[in-house]
């Protein structure tokens, strides 16, 4: 039997998690690139185009070796970043190759839930703190020991995820802002389709964090002691840029892509939902630019920098054993399904004050959660291949 605690935000002693040195070379493949279905042809065409003589492992099948597979998409800040391992971004992609569709489920940073912090006790967390959590032994030394190690971060939020969502996550990824903006230098930009035109006032400039904007100790000490939140920010205006993004197609490099998909303060669909609708929108951009390349001329650079940028459990065999069974990526549709409050969530309160997400149902009816997700999987899977749920 569990006990359960509410708690406020997560203590971190590391700044950032030591990577593990694999031989897992099409990990950030994996991470931007299956997800969006590009990375299926894009490694294919490598294999056939190295000069080099290369051996595939096939992982043993499956009583069902098409069966649907969830891997956990995760992006954080890293180091430099207030809060490093907190996790801006969670999406699962689920890939059903027997209807040739991967559907894409975002999952609110903010939703309230249960983490076995300590062997035995459960304690209530922003969901976004479970890589982190898993990934700082020191600060939590009494965790189970699958949440402990290299992979305690991964292992964490792949059971946190699948408890809340109800689908069994096989893999996850985590990738931090620089390696992001590795990721997006590499391949030279991308075309994304912004869903809608928005504006943020409030983006936060690296290295100003703590600039003063000509306050005096006094004054600062004041505004701090009253305000909080959006209304602190903005007696700040030096700490941030204006930013603006109109509504349809546009290039975008490394820089502006992180911009677009951490942004948080517009006035239309400024928060967490709008910020993973273009999450999402992001994914599909990465898609479409992965599946216009061909040969090997941009994977050298990619692998080089997999290992240095990327957490995941994934291992070189299942990669290419996903390769072969899951056919042509430009024959799968892409659809997506968002929890929100227009959902199966509501917004509330926890006992120490923060925002936070919970189901409608009660605030630990994961089922409800479960019960929508299926139901919109099902849409999906007896949808026209163009259709797309959100």
């Amino acid at each position: 039997m569990y006990l359960m605690e509410e708690v406020g935000e997560p203590v971190f002693y590391s700044a950032e998690k030591k990577r593990k040195k694999v031989v897992i070379s099409v990990l950030l493949v994996i991470a931007f690139c299956f997800i969006g279905i590009g990375g299926i042809i894009f490694f294919r065409n490598f294999l056939r185009t190295s000069s080099q003589s290369i051996v595939v492992a096939i992982p043993t099948p499956t009583p069902d070796p098409m069966a649907p597979k969830s891997v956990l998409l995760m992006g954080y800040g890293g180091a430099g970043h207030d809060g490093g391992l907190l996790t801006d971004t969670m999406i699962i992609g689920r890939i059903i190759p027997k209807e040739k569709k991967v559907v894409l489920i975002s999952i609110p940073r903010d939703l309230w839930v249960p983490m076995e912090v300590k062997y035995g006790t459960e304690s209530a967390y922003k969901i976004n703190a479970a890589f982190a959590i898993g990934s700082d032994d020191k600060a939590y030394p009494n965790k189970p020991k699958k949440y402990q190690g290299d992979n305690g971060g991964l292992v964490m939020a792949r059971d946190v995820v699948g408890r809340v969502t109800g689908l069994a996550v096989d893999y996850a990824v985590a990738i931090d802002f620089s390696g992001f903006e590795k990721l997006m230098a590499t391949l030279g930009g991308v075309f994304i389709d912004v869903p809608y035109t928005f504006e943020d006032k409030l983006y936060p400039v690296k290295g100003k964090e703590k600039d003063t904007c000509g306050k005096s100790d006094e004054d600062i000490a004041k505004t701090t002691a009253t305000l909080s939140g959006t209304l602190l920010e903005q007696e700040f205006p030096c700490r941030y840029e204006i930013l603006k993004f109109e509504k349809g197609k546009q290039f975008m490099d490394a820089g502006s892509a992180l911009k677009f998909v951490r942004s948080r303060h517009s006035d239309v669909n400024g928060g967490d939902f709008g910020r993973s609708m273009r999450q999402q929108a992001f994914l599909l951009g990465i898609k479409s630019r992965l599946l216009s390349f061909s040969g090997a001329t941009k994977i050298i650079p990619l692998i080089t920098d997999a290992l240095k940028m990327v957490d995941t459990d994934i291992s070189f065999q299942d990669v290419t054993g996903m390769i072969e069974r899951y056919g042509d990526p430009s024959k799968y549709t892409v659809s997506s399904v968002y929890l929100t409050d227009q959902t199966v969530l509501m917004l509330s309160t926890s006992s120490n004050g923060q925002s936070i997400l919970v189901p409608k149902t009660g605030s630990e009816d994961w089922q409800s959660v479960h019960a929508y997700i299926d139901e919109e999987l099902e849409k999906i899977s007896e949808s026209t291949p163009s259709a797309v749920v959100q």
